[in-house]
Parts: C-alpha cells; sequence; structure tokens
C-alpha cells in the first residue's frame, strides 16, 4: 500500500484548530487523568501555557467557535470541514475564497447537514435539513448552554459566522505562522519517515509504530493520505469517507511509546485498570462495548450523557490497557476488550491479595 504526505493539507489543518490550544490548560483536561500528565512532554506544557498567555485577548472570539472540551466534535472548523472538505487545497486562501462564492442558502444547508450528521454518518440518507431539524438537534446535546448559544448563532446565518471566524483566524495568523515555521522541518521529517515505514508491511508496521495500541487493517485500499500535526501533537485521527486519510500529531509515537512502557510496570498497570473500572458511567461503557455496541454516538444515547464523555471514558480504557482499537477489512473503526490482560490483571490480584 502506498502512503502519500501532504504538507500544505497538514498546515491548513493545523491552523484551523491553532485557536483551541486556548483550552489546552482547562482544569479538567489534565488534573483527572494522570497518564495524561506522564505521556505529553514538559515542554508542550510550557507551550500551552505560553499560547494561552498570547491567546487571552482573544478568548471571547475563540469561544464563539471552538468548545472546552478536548473530546467534543463541535468546533466550527469541524463542523466547515465536514460540509466542505479542505483536502484538494494548497493554500486556506484559496479555500476561504470559494466558501465566500458559495451562494448563502446552499452554504446553510451544507452546515447544517454537516452538523447534524457529525456523529452519525448513516444519517446523511435523511433528505431534510433545516433550521428546525438543527435547532432540535441542539437543543438535545448534552453541551453546556453558552456553547448551544454560539451554535443556534451559527445555523441562523452560517455565511455571516464563517466571516467571523476568518476574521479570528485572521488575528491569529502572525502567532501561527511564527510557531508553525519553528516546527515545519520536523513536520515533514516524520511525515516523510511515516511515509516510508508504513509502505511495506503495513498492517505490521502501523501496529508497531503505535505500539500495539491499534489494529487497523488497511488492505483493499491502493493509498491512504497522511497529514501531520503541530498544534494538536497528542491526538490521532481517522478520518471517515471514501479515502483513507490520517491525522498523525507530531509527538504521536512518544505517547504511544510512554503508554507502553507504563504498561509494562504491572503494578501500576493495575492500579490504573481499577481506577478506570472504578467509575459508574465509564463501567456501564464497558458493559456496551462488551455486547458490541462501538459507536461513541450511541453509547453516550444509551447512558444519556455526551459524545464527548463517552469519548474521555474510551480514552481512559486505551490508556490503561482494557482497550485497543481495531479496523478490519471494509469495516468501521470499533474498540476490543482485551480480555488477555484483564485475565492476567485479576491472576496478579489474586496472588497480591493471598486469594485461596
Amino acid at each position: 500500500m502506498k502512503f502519500k504526505f501532504n504538507k500544505e493539507v497538514s498546515e491548513i489543518l493545523d491552523y484551523l484548530v491553532f485557536p483551541r490550544i486556548y483550552f489546552n490548560l482547562e482544569k479538567d483536561m489534565h488534573d483527572e487523568d494522570e497518564t495524561i500528565k506522564n505521556v505529553i512532554k514538559d515542554d508542550y506544557l510550557d507551550f500551552s501555557e505560553k499560547m494561552h498567555s498570547k491567546l487571552e485577548p482573544l478568548k471571547d472570539d475563540i469561544n464563539q467557535f471552538y468548545q472546552k472540551d478536548m473530546y467534543s466534535y463541535y468546533d466550527f472548523a469541524n463542523i466547515l470541514t465536514d460540509a466542505y472538505p479542505i483536502y484538494e487545497y494548497d493554500n486556506i486562501n484559496d479555500y476561504f475564497n470559494d466558501l465566500e462564492k458559495i451562494d448563502p442558502v446552499e452554504f446553510k444547508d451544507e452546515i447544517i447537514k454537516a452538523l447534524i450528521t457529525m456523529e452519525d454518518s448513516e444519517s446523511k440518507a435523511v433528505e431534510l435539513f433545516d433550521e428546525s431539524n438543527a435547532t432540535k438537534y441542539i437543543n438535545q446535546l448534552k453541551i453546556d448552554s453558552a456553547n448551544k448559544w454560539n451554535m443556534f448563532v451559527m445555523i441562523q446565518n452560517p455565511k455571516l459566522h464563517l466571516i467571523k471566524f476568518i476574521s479570528l483566524l485572521n488575528k491569529i495568523e502572525p502567532l501561527f505562522n511564527s510557531y508553525y515555521q519553528e516546527n515545519e522541518k520536523r513536520i515533514v521529517e516524520v511525515g516523510n519517515s511515516l511515509v516510508k515505514r508504513l509502505s511495506i508491511n503495513t498492517n505490521e508496521a502501523f501496529k508497531d509504530i503505535t505500539y500495539d495500541a491499534i489494529s487497523y487493517d488497511f488492505s483493499g485500499r491502493d493509498l491512504c493520505h497522511l497529514y501531520v500535526s503541530f498544534a494538536m501533537p497528542y491526538a490521532l485521527k481517522f478520518i471517515d469517507g471514501n479515502d483513507c486519510r490520517i491525522v498523525w500529531g507530531l509527538e504521536m509515537e512518544y505517547s504511544f511509546k510512554k503508554v507502553y512502557e507504563l504498561n509494562e510496570d504491572k503494578l501500576a498497570q493495575r492500579v490504573k485498570i481499577f481506577k478506570a473500572l472504578g467509575d459508574r458511567t465509564r463501567y456501564e461503557t464497558l458493559k456496551l462495548i462488551a455486547k458490541g455496541v462501538s459507536s461513541i454516538k450511541n453509547i453516550a444515547d444509551e447512558l444519556d450523557v455526551s459524545s464527548a464523555t463517552i469519548s474521555y471514558h474510551v480514552n481512559e480504557f486505551l490508556t490503561s490497557g482494557i482497550l485497543y482499537m481495531n479496523r478490519e477489512k471494509n469495516s468501521k473503526f470499533g474498540y476490543i476488550i482485551d480480555y488477555k490482560k484483564l485475565n492476567e490483571v485479576f491472576a496478579d490480584l489474586k496472588e497480591d491479595l493471598n486469594f485461596e
């Protein structure tokens, strides 16, 4: 299988998400998850603090378009690029120029359709997407009232929302460019290295790079597009669609390695696993996954919580080793319980406590 690294699209993607770095220091992002602290580099925390300070004057604007929750799907940039993908563009200006030419009614219809179908691609088959549908959809979302209000404003006049969004990005452009240029060489090096390593024995190479955390069957596809992110260096995203597209955080291999090393400490891993199981919603999430429910949205609906909450809990399971990610040929991504590891943990528990 062939992989193609695209530097230009990587830069556009980073530019669109760069303002949300402002939220990296939100208390709930780090304080509840010791693993996150252990698998990110200290210099990134320093970088986040510096960006938070520099972006502080724009916080009101940032809050209009980005949600504080790191696991949320509903940043305006996500909705926009779902409605109008950016993968054929070489620069952000051409992309925005084309968007500004689109008829406002058509633009509104596409933004609403993208909003309603973001978590459930199968609902794209629904023919009617209008403001009343969008209002009903937003009302049932488990997000805070301020974010709901911003989304209501968006669907009333998406074109005006776009203009304000472009204005925000223009304000942060000098800051973005200065830091992107510092990381540009390494972004290219990582992108080219991944292309070289993944082009031979792809499935096994991907397992090696992710330290067995992800089993992904690439068969059935001739080409996979690869993008590398410096703005979200500890994020990994598989983009749904007919084409294979992966956004790889600049520090993801380091992060996978650190998780693997942490889990090599068997006692520490046992503590992490039991801690992960010590939350009721998280436990109910695992029960649903055991029954074969792998959709974040379906689990969230079943447990009456937000998708962001379920994404957070699933991440806890992934970093503790209870789950691993899996995609078999021609199927969607899913989460698999590592029963072998759990059996080992329970056996070790019995030995630790001198069970008869």
